[in-house]
């Protein structure tokens, strides 16, 4: 019996050493944004934004910018630090940013010290910033609380309706995958506004380009299916409509894989105009030729897209790891090597459903 009792007391002492010790909110600085900007070839300022809690009702937080430069990131939020009253949490972390001078040289030993962070998530917002990231952290914004709000709303709806969906997963995925290559949302300041320009296109963990916000939604029909978005056409001289995207679906064809790979993209989209000045929507005979001319618009582009793809020899939409999941003794050096020359060609079917309320 005294030994069973021993026993017992055993494992409840080792028990004790499981539970997480726990953390006081008003006894840390929650971490919930960070950027990356590039100093040297061998340093890299790091700049944490906290959201500093205010008393009394219906006071927003004031957000404060951490600053250091260093060689690695965990050495520079120990120097970090040294100017905070209350230690550093990162549990709350939503936002890493990347400086675009940076992200040309390559962000993998930045993304990795996130990866092995265990009290972080893997929907973690990961994007390029066009200028200093610090900068942009330091700014006010009229249109949110603070700057991390700001962007974790304006990236969660652009990824929606314009804009391919990315975040640490996503990241990790395509960085470590064959026949596949990230992309990162790429923003810039303006302003008191922070502006989505459109997408950086990486090759391994190093931007080697990048796409306008119009040419973005192209790219996301060509990798996903989505309900949103809105895209401009022009139809006759200075007559413009817009079409609402309600829905797309994307279908990819592979022929030949093995000795002379070709590969025919298939777009279907269900749409309504929603803005059309200059034009009688309400004419039925001009329904098909709106459907025409859009179909026209997006092929043109969709396969310029495509060309500065192969050109910049990034496989962005996934096209080697599609090809591989439907080919029995894939082989990846050679899709490689003829990926750049490849004939890709991209097809657009639009159906128009509705002409707004004018119908």
């Amino acid at each position: 019996m005294a030994k069973k009792k021993l026993l017992i007391i055993f494992i409840l002492m080792l028990l004790t050493g499981c539970f997480p010790n726990k953390k006081i909110l008003e006894d840390v600085q929650l971490v919930s944004a960070v950027g990356y900007d590039y100093k040297s070839n061998n340093q890299v300022e790091l700049n944490g934004m906290v959201a500093i809690p205010q008393r009394g009702e219906d006071v927003p937080p004031i957000s404060q910018v951490f600053t250091a430069t260093t060689n690695t990131s965990k050495m520079a939020r120990a120097l970090e630090q040294a100017e905070s009253p209350k230690p550093f949490e990162i549990g709350r972390l939503e936002i890493a940013l990347y400086n675009d001078r940076l992200a040309e040289k390559g962000i993998y030993d930045l993304v990795d010290t996130l990866q092995r962070d265990p009290s972080l998530g893997r929907d973690l917002y990961l994007a390029v910033v066009k200028g200093s990231t610090k900068t942009l952290l330091k700014e006010q914004y009229p249109l949110s609380e603070t700057p991390s709000k700001y962007l974790l709303q304006l990236l969660n709806q652009n990824m929606n309706a314009n804009i391919p969906k990315s975040n640490l997963h996503d990241f990790l995925y395509t960085y470590y995958g064959k026949g596949m290559d990230p992309n990162l949302p790429l923003l810039e300041m303006q302003g008191d506004r922070i502006r989505v320009k459109g997408t950086a296109l990486l090759k391994d963990d190093k931007m080697v380009g990048q796409l306008k916000l119009e040419d973005s939604f192209l790219l996301k029909l060509l990798m996903e299916p989505f309900e949103k978005g809105i895209y401009e056409v022009k139809f006759k001289n200075d007559q413009f409509f817009t079409i609402q995207n309600l829905s797309s679906k994307v279908e990819y064809r592979f022929k030949d894989v093995k000795r002379s790979p070709s590969v025919d993209i298939f777009v279907k989209i269900k749409g309504r105009v929603s803005e059309a000045p200059k034009i009688p929507v309400s004419d039925p005979s001009l329904i098909e030729q709106l459907e025409r001319a859009t179909e026209k618009a997006m092929d043109r582009r969709t396969n310029k897209i495509v060309e500065k793809l192969q050109k910049l020899n990034v496989d962005t939409i996934g096209l080697g790891d599609l090809a591989r999941s439907r080919t029995r003794g894939f082989d990846f050096k050679r899709w490689d090597e003829q990926y750049p020359d490849m004939p890709i060609n991209v097809n657009m079917k639009v159906e128009i459903t509705q002409a707004g309320i004018t119908e």
